[in-house]
């Protein structure tokens, strides 16, 4: 559903959407601990297909039009 910047962007989006009662997962998070601040590999944030656009209308309210933010709907994210 969404990419962040960091793996810390993508825990904070998750507590809002959590704390919205939108059930949620964060993956990738980890992978700047192993393999460093690789371009193009970034932590994600999936979420249900129904509760998809709910998510991301909570996100873009939270974060307004930070360039921290980048939200990529995505059918293939799913739980």
């Amino acid at each position: 559903m969404a990419s962040a910047a960091n793996s810390f962007l993508a825990q904070i989006w998750q507590q809002a959407l959590e704390h919205e009662g939108i059930r949620c997962k964060v993956f990738g998070d980890y992978l700047d601990a192993g393999l460093g601040d690789i371009s193009g590999i970034s932590a994600e944030v999936w979420v249900e297909p129904a509760n998809l656009v709910r998510a991301q209308k909570i996100l873009e309210k939270r974060e307004g039009n930070s360039e921290e933010t980048t939200l990529e709907i995505s059918r293939r994210n799913r739980l």
